[in-house]
């Protein structure tokens, strides 16, 4: 596994990232980028605290839990996809402001789904009718929007879908490798959907070194995932940018764990001779 101080360190740099932007003028799209961010940081450290080992005094148990942590894993790291290709992929604002309000868009008609039962709730959904609307208006204004084919446009429209590119393609073009874009993630996926063979994983890591095995690559992807959006997030926002690259040796951790991620494994030696399976 990797050591626990290189995590903690990646933290660190995160938090100090986000507040090195703190007081700058939000509106909602700049809010909504910085949530994302959050996102992401409150994952990675909640995992860290997992990867310490479950306690749970009132039943006098303790427990390690591999499944929450490729869950929480999986969480952080879409939180960097979709930070990726909402804020940072486009290449104009017009193309900027159209994901974002798609991405927007969809939340809001899935919600629209949801049965409210509370006046409030009720209220709320009413209330967002409106805001939908104006929303779709302002899509079939963007002109990206005409560039989508009749079946993509209704699919944005009335199908709630607001990507048009997979999570593989989107971590390609973050610049991560294969691996961690596709076989990494789909790991982590397996667990968040109850897949069988993360069953069986779990079953068959007996000891409390073979559970432990099992989080290596999690905890690799996940300290990926804070490298890269820290990289993002400072392409996004000047203040964060000139922060990180007054500091040389945060500058240097950020450089050093993207360019793992940018690594394809069957390109790495291993000697696996010296290697427990």
């Amino acid at each position: 596994m990797q050591k626990e101080d290189d995590y903690i360190h990646l933290l660190n740099i995160f938090v100090n990232i986000l507040e090195a932007n703190k007081d700058i003028p939000a509106d909602d799209k700049i809010l909504d980028a910085e949530g994302l961010a959050r996102k992401c940081f409150f994952h990675a450290a909640s995992l860290i605290y997992l990867l310490r080992s479950t306690n749970v005094p009132e039943l006098s148990i303790s427990f390690f839990d591999p499944a929450s942590i490729a869950v929480v894993a999986r969480a952080a790291f879409e939180s960097f996809l979709v930070f990726h290709y909402v804020f940072v992929e486009p290449t104009t604002e017009e193309q900027e402001r159209f994901r974002y309000l798609l991405w927007k868009l969809a939340d809001l008609m899935e919600r629209q789904r949801y049965n409210a039962l509370s006046p409030l709730g009720k209220a709320k959904q009413e209330q967002e009718k409106i805001l939908i609307e104006e929303i779709k208006d302002q899509i079939r204004q963007n002109q990206n929007y005409g560039q989508l084919q009749p079946k993509q446009q209704k699919a944005a429209l009335e199908d709630r879908k607001w990507r048009f590119k997979s999570w593989t393609d989107i971590g390609l073009s973050a610049g991560l490798s294969e691996d961690y874009a596709k076989s990494c993630y789909r790991f982590v996926c397996s667990y968040a959907h109850a897949g069988s063979m993360s069953v069986l994983q779990l079953r068959q890591a007996e000891t409390a070194e073979q559970q432990k095995a099992l989080c290596g690559a999690t905890m690799a992807l996940t300290m990926i995932s804070m490298a890269y959006f820290v990289k993002s997030y400072c392409l996004l926002f000047q203040k964060s940018k000139e922060f990180l690259k007054n500091n040389e040796e945060f500058s240097h951790h950020i450089k050093l764990w993207v360019e793992i991620g940018s690594i394809e494994l069957k390109n790495v030696d291993v000697d696996w001779s010296k290697l427990s399976l």
